[in-house]
């Protein structure tokens, strides 16, 4: 059963509920389609089954959605039906009948009904609570009882208003003082629960009842649109996404939680499928998840084969990182061993004099104690008594030579020893699992073993995979043929992005005991990860179980790579902060764990100046890797909106200007004002004015100056001197571009006309 509909039984039973209505769309009725509007396309598709019209489906989709506004706004009250709609079309009779049914026809096929709401609201009846449906929606109540409800008595037989037949909305308030009128209904013990912040939530509580909104942590809406504008693909799973989000719930951390269901569910859900084929292709018996990894691969592909009945494939965590199997894959025999050595430590990020004289078995001295904390990649700018440091270590290592040769064999002998004991199968037969990028401990595990996996799987990959390339060969789930925007260079550039989820609170596998199983050595686990990583995979595992139920079957991978773009790209603000929070430890050189998000991290990119610093950034990627370990969540720290501005998105989203102007109107509870600007922003607003039921005094523009008063969508157009001659008091600037300068105009007029104090109100 949902968790939420759980926790609103028992509130409805704590608080004496006599009442409750509910939303009906994206709270009862979800859609197979990533968004509303794809409806649209699906039933211009439909209809061109047997009819030729000369446009595409998108160009239709587009049509819809601007005559349905148009209409909106010409309409008084705001409120129009799909048949008023339909009628503005330019279409003959017989195609609009035609377009109008294929519609209703979609409509049919693509929703459904979540059950666990079904099944609360006959509780809720047999309880002898007054129930009843109400919906802000251009359908009418028996074209909703007949592409919804026509498989469910209950719902079809419970009383649903709809603003198109009452010329009321919710988001007005109007709907549910009517209601309250109609059933005399006490306010006090009524509870109204939907997935709409303003309608569902801000104005039942205005007009005194109980309100519950049903949505997620994170914002769905801006997600959605962010993800299908960057990308033509559709997630038709999306109403999975979003029922995972809501019905279920985190045990401490909510924006994790939401990571999980809404955004790495269905990306890892597509992974574990192409782990599984592959694994099928591959003729393998057993599949080996790397740790760290493993701690959320392991779960989820026994889980994905659960559900796809398969049973002869076996699932093993192999404890195994860059640095327990770096040290036993070195083949002595090469004559050049000891210098390759060097070289790759010294790379290493993170890796000190400290670790250095661990790993070749030095005794601490004056230069240990001078340097331990200094970084190793750093050593040949230093001098100790007058000798370069990095040489004084490679000798001090070098002279330690055959003690090193001796160490590397008992560590591929210790190796051996735990896969044996704790795998018990043949490399041959298993393919192995790892994020990625370089696929360095497959190639290391490969060369310890003296055999060859029969695959090496990697969620995502980079050209470091073709060092290997004469001995050891890969499959990439981002690969050359699904990466998109450079999609696989944004991960390997900052790949903490997801690591620190991905790999839990389990320390890094540092080596194997010289015991008879080869026990591995572990560092010590991130007890400060617990919570979050444990609200992520819980999540993610919610997020498998609902799509499973829901029969949305297997999901592409072109279909996961606008919400991994998206996420790291564009990350929100919650996302981002999230990770100011959890800690990440490599899995090779140093041991410490360090946080992905610092203030010193912010502070930098401050001082360097944030367009600067984006320009950079975009022109050479990997500027500060291993400092900023993601640019793009810091970024958005600083400003929120700063990237999709830099990717042309802002400009092109003034359905989120209007809403976040509507949300300002609600806070300062005006009602009546002016409005400034009516222009195209002017258009998308006046709708949720007329819905909310709010007064426009004058409507202004300097057009008016120049020439003269004219009509925009029923209003006369006054010049601004008009506007405070009458006495207005209130503005309301309906413009992004041009506030500012509006705003002083607006000022240096009033003291112009030496009139009283004017309030102004913009985004």
């Amino acid at each position: 059963m949902s968790e939420r509909v759980m926790n609103l039984r028992q509130f409805i039973h704590n608080e004496g509920i006599k009442t409750v209505s509910f939303d009906v769309f994206d709270t009862i009725v979800f859609r197979r389609v990533a968004r509303p509007v794809e409806v649209f396309t699906a039933a211009f598709d439909h209809f061109s089954l047997t009819n030729e019209l000369t446009m595409s489906a998108d160009e239709f989709k587009e049509l819809r959605v601007y005559v349905e506004k148009q209409v909106k706004r010409q309409a008084i009250h705001g409120e129009v039906s799909l048949e008023d709609i339909f009628s503005s079309m330019p279409f003959s009779l017989e195609v609009v009948d035609g377009l109008k049914q294929a519609e209703l026809d979609i409509e049919k096929r693509l929703g459904f009904i979540y059950q666990p709401m079904n099944d609360f609201i006959a509780a809720l009846v047999e309880q002898g609570i007054q129930v009843f449906l109400v919906s802000d929606m251009y359908l009418s109540k028996a074209q909703i009882r007949q592409c919804f409800f026509a498989d469910y008595p209950l719902l079809q037989s419970l009383p649903l208003h709809v603003s198109s037949e009452y010329k009321l909305n919710k988001s007005s308030g109007l709907m549910f003082d009517h209601l309250a009128e109609q059933y005399s209904i006490e306010k006090s013990s009524w509870l109204h629960l939907g997935d709409n912040l303003l309608s569902d939530f801000t104005m039942p509580k205005q007009k005194q009842l109980l309100a519950q909104c049903l949505s997620t942590e994170l914002d769905v809406n801006s997600i959605f649109h962010l993800e299908s504008t960057l990308f033509p693909e559709s997630q038709s799973f999306n109403s999975a996404r979003m029922l995972a989000s809501t019905h279920f719930q985190a045990q401490s951390d909510a924006v994790a939680f939401n990571i999980g269901s809404l955004i790495w569910g269905p990306i890892l859900f597509s992974f574990t499928d192409w782990v599984i084929d592959q694994t099928i292709k591959a003729k393998s018996s057993c599949i080996l998840c790397l740790m760290r990894e493993a701690e959320v691969f392991a779960p989820l592909i026994e889980n994905r084969l659960q559900q796809r009945n398969l049973t002869d494939i076996v699932v093993k965590k192999l404890y195994a990182s860059r640095k327990s199997t770096f040290w036993p894959a070195i083949d002595t025999q090469h004559e050049s061993w000891f210098e390759d050595l060097i070289y790759v430590l010294v790379q290493r990020r993170g890796y000190t004099v400290d670790d250095f004289y661990r790993d070749f078995l030095l005794s601490h001295d004056e230069v240990h104690s001078a340097h331990k904390n200094v970084l190793v990649r750093d050593t040949d700018g230093l001098f100790f008594q007058g000798q370069n440091l990095l040489k004084l270590l490679t000798d001090a290592a070098r002279a330690n030579s055959q003690q090193l040769k001796d160490y590397v064999h008992l560590q591929r002998a210790l190796f051996s020893r735990y896969f044996t004991h704790h795998i018990g199968e043949s490399l041959d037969t298993c393919t192995v699992v790892d994020l990625g990028n370089g696929g360095t401990i497959q190639h290391q595990i490969e060369a310890i073993l003296n055999c060859k996996s029969a695959g090496n799987l990697l969620f995502y990959s980079s050209e470091r995979i073709y060092r290997f390339s004469a001995s050891t060969r890969y499959s990439s789930f981002i690969n050359a043929h699904s990466d998109s925007r450079n999609l696989r260079q944004l991960l390997s550039r900052s790949p903490e992005c997801i690591e620190p989820f991905l790999v839990g609170d389990c320390g890094t596998t540092l080596g194997y005991q010289d015991d008879t199983t080869g026990t591995p050595i572990l560092a010590a686990h991130l007890p400060d990860n617990s919570a979050p990583v444990n609200d992520f995979l819980n999540g993610v595992v919610v997020y498998f179980r609902l799509h499973h139920q829901l029969g949305f079957g297997q999901i592409s991978t072109k279909q996961i790579i606008p919400i991994l773009y998206r996420y790291i790209q564009l990350p929100s603000k919650l996302e981002a902060q999230l990770f100011t929070r959890i800690l990440h430890q490599d899995n090779f050189g140093s041991n410490d764990a360090y946080p992905i998000i610092t203030d010193h991290q912010r502070e930098e990119i401050e001082q360097w100046g944030l367009a600067d610093f984006y320009q950079e950034f975009c022109q050479y990627p990997k500027v500060k890797v291993g400092k900023i370990h993601w640019p793009q969540a810091v970024i958005t720290l600083i400003s929120e909106r700063f990237l999709a501005r830099q990717l042309g998105l802002m400009s092109m989203d003034t359905d989120s200007d209007v809403l976040n102007l509507v949300e300002r109107l609600l806070e300062h509870k005006w009602r009546r004002f002016s409005v400034y600007g009516a222009g195209l922003f002017f258009e998308k607003l006046l709708p949720y004015l007329q819905k909310n039921n709010l007064q426009i005094d004058y409507l202004i523009d300097r057009k008016a100056d120049i020439s003269g008063p004219y009509n925009v969508a029923g209003f006369e157009v006054v010049s601004l001197d008009t506007a405070l001659a009458g006495g207005t008091d209130k503005v309301l600037i309906s413009s992004y571009a041009f506030k500012d300068e509006i705003a002083r105009n607006i000022y240096e007029q009033s003291i112009m006309h030496n009139s009283h104090a004017i309030d102004v109100l913009s985004l």
